[in-house]
């Protein structure tokens, strides 16, 4: 059976996607007006979904009339999805249906990112709520990418924090690996348990030692480096105390699912640190020795613009995701190649569409073979990292 959202009756979860979609039809047509000729007075009577699918065919249209040599079929429908889904993200907001008082899973030690003050780049307009971790009723990115997905998020995040998930020393299988956990969420929410804690505990299984990076939300236009910015710091802080926690620096990785994905090529890709420095920390690489991209989405700069050398790569996605096309993944793979790096593993599976996670939770609620990314990533770190002779 298909998961739900937790908390969520059966009733109440199709009352929502009723609702949502009625929200959508109204929001989307508003967000093109002024940029449609002519636009709405058509589908003044039509039904909700009729409105829709009109004002998703127009934001396309849009779109790609701008483009040269545009070709005249139509569209396709998952082309039309992901338009709708991309043209939703500046206004859709958090609708809280449960109480922000649900307990964090916070593993073992967890370190402010930027002690003693506010954090870089941020500014007083960029919250105009307080942060709020719980589940959401309206969420148009989930409902449209990955309808169902479990678990809380968290949002408004003010405060970067990096969260410890070590393995116990006296594990056998332990290593001397470490892994930046950057989560998914588009840049508007962090996906907090679902694609943060339960990665990082299933790397613990593996015997590496994780960490999960809460990253300022939402990423408003102005403040686009901010989870540049907290990346940067966490991989440097996680390098300063390697040894400490029995870690090797050279050993240090990043996994990042969908918008965290994208985030980590752009961390690999930086030339310099983007925010002045702080402490000894900053003093310390900050780019990953090896990564792990996860249906990786924005906010890839441009693959064409990749030119540094990337390192060692693990690419898993799925051919039908509606938000994160296997185009996108496959351009960002070869540029990946481009700049010289070898080892690009790049797994792309026929159906698991999108938010996939440690597959928990797949959107048609059976096992699917993108699952079996888990073990391929596995088999990656014991090959490309730990050098294990095959």
């Amino acid at each position: 059976t298909r998961l739900k959202t937790d908390l969520l009756p059966t009733e109440l979860h199709n009352m929502t996607r009723f609702a949502l979609s009625i929200v959508v039809a109204l929001i989307v047509p508003a967000a093109i007006a002024t940029e449609c000729l002519d636009c709405g007075n058509e589908a003044a009577s039509d039904s909700p979904e009729e409105v829709l699918e009109a004002s998703q065919m127009q934001l396309l249209q849009t779109r790609v009339s701008s483009k040269s040599n545009t070709s005249a079929d139509e569209p396709s429908e998952e082309e039309l999805i992901r338009a709708a889904v991309l043209s939703a993200l500046p206004w859709w907001d958090i609708v809280p249906s449960h109480p922000a008082n649900i307990s964090h899973d916070y593993g073992g030690h967890v370190v402010r990112l930027f002690p003693g003050g506010s954090a870089p780049g941020d500014g007083p307009d960029r919250l105009q709520k307080a942060e709020f971790f719980g589940y959401q009723d309206l969420d148009p990115v989930r409902d449209i990418c990955c309808p169902g997905a479990p678990g809380p998020v968290l949002a408004n995040v003010a405060t970067p924090e990096l969260v410890a998930f070590m393995v116990d020393k006296g594990d056998a299988k332990r290593t001397d690996i470490g892994v930046l956990v950057l989560p998914g969420g588009g840049g508007n929410v962090v996906v907090w348990n679902y694609e943060g804690v339960e990665i990082a505990k299933w790397l613990n299984t593996l015997g590496i030692n994780a960490f999960v990076l809460k990253y300022r939300v939402p990423v408003l236009e102005q403040y686009q480096k901010l989870p540049l910015i907290d990346v940067q710091r966490a991989l440097s802080i996680v390098r300063q105390n390697a040894t400490a926690m029995g870690l090797n620096a050279s050993r240090i990785g990043a996994l990042g699912l969908s918008f965290g994905g994208g985030t980590i090529v752009d961390l690999s890709d930086s030339d310099e640190r983007s925010y002045s420095v702080i402490d000894d920390a900053d003093s310390l690489e900050f780019r990953p020795d090896f990564q792990l991209l996860i249906y990786p989405g924005g906010p890839i700069d441009g693959p064409e613009g990749l030119h540094r050398l990337q390192p060692p790569t693990f690419i898993a996605s799925a051919r039908d995701d509606l938000c994160t096309s296997a185009e996108d993944v496959e351009a960002t793979a070869a540029a990946i190649s481009r700049t010289g790096q070898d080892v690009v593993d790049l797994h792309l599976y026929s159906k698991g569409q999108h938010g996939f996670g440690n597959c928990k939770y797949t959107v048609s609620g059976h096992f699917e073979l993108v699952c079996n990314w888990l073990e391929e990533a596995a088999m990656f770190i014991r090959r490309y990292v730990l050098q294990e002779v095959w």
